[in-house]
């Protein structure tokens, strides 16, 4: 790993938020006016037991307390969640990978992460998220319901895809890899944990010159799995760039009705020291 990545000391020394500084009023503003229809997709799983997750991670657990449910008077119902804040759709914080005892910008991890979680680069400096996002149907390129597993996406099949779907790619900008993976799910669950496909090390570097903010993709870790020792996307992208990664997300929805630029929105649960939050991601069009 290189003493100073792209992006560390770009914002600051102090800086947190990483390729978040990307997205201007100007961007926010450019986001807003793609939308016409007033469409919402949401673009998350459900949160529940039985759903997709990284193998090695719990469950999530959810049980209904119920008061009064027959009596007389008044009654109410609410949930008790213990939930893997990876375990869902998510993002990860800045916090979240790291090498060589340090994390994005710089920051040592054993003097920032400790058991009651992350002094720096914490999900709760995210905040709320609004950009121009672009789904990119890798998929629907090559005329498969979802990508082989073994298939390791290139720049040169982004830019493929962008031009087949006539957009350009912009700074600031979150781009959403459609692998069709997430169906996969629903058919063959042993299928689903062995092998993913998804973006490779020179996507992630490809993003660095391109000034991207997010990469999220449908399935359970962006890049293609099983993957190499060392999450090269993963520490390209989130601790050399600061980049955020978006994990699980469906959008089969978004592919269907071709939709391709939309406004993107996402707002992290304000975990104190969090190092990732489930979301439930909205492109609006």
């Amino acid at each position: 790993m290189s003493d100073k990545p792209l992006n560390w000391g770009k914002w600051g020394e102090d800086d947190q938020r990483g390729t978040l500084n990307y997205i201007t009023p100007e961007k926010i503003l450019r986001a807003a006016r793609l939308v016409s229809s007033g469409k919402v997709y949401p673009l998350a799983i459900p949160l529940e037991p039985e759903g997709p997750i990284w193998p090695t991670r719990h469950k999530n657990w959810h049980v209904a307390m119920v008061r009064n449910a027959d009596g007389e008077g008044p009654g109410g119902a609410e949930d008790i969640l213990m939930i893997h804040t990876h375990g869902s759709t998510h993002v990860d914080a800045l916090c979240h990978i790291f090498c060589d005892g340090k994390m994005y910008n710089g920051y040592s991890v054993k003097d920032s992460i400790n058991p009651t979680g992350a002094r720096r680069n914490a999900i709760s400096n995210i905040g709320g998220i609004v950009t121009r996002g672009v789904l990119l149907d890798v998929a629907g390129h090559h005329g498969v319901d979802y990508l082989d597993p073994t298939h390791v996406i290139t720049p040169e099949e982004i830019e493929a895809v962008a031009k087949e779907e006539g957009v350009a790619i912009e700074s600031g900008d979150a781009l959403l890899f459609r692998t069709g993976w997430i169906k996969v799910w629903d058919e063959d669950k042993d299928k689903f944990n062995a092998q993913q496909p998804g973006p490779s090390l020179a996507v992630a570097e490809w993003a660095g010159r391109n000034e991207i903010v997010i990469m999220a993709a449908d399935n359970s870790a962006l890049e293609a799995y099983p993957l190499p020792e060392g999450m090269f996307v993963h520490q390209e992208f989130l601790r050399n760039q600061g980049g955020y990664i978006m994990e699980l997300l469906n959008l089969e929805a978004l592919a269907r009705d071709k939709v391709y630029e939309f406004q993107f929105v996402v707002a992290p649960l304000n975990i104190s020291k969090g190092l990732g939050s489930p979301i439930t991601p909205l492109a609006i069009c």
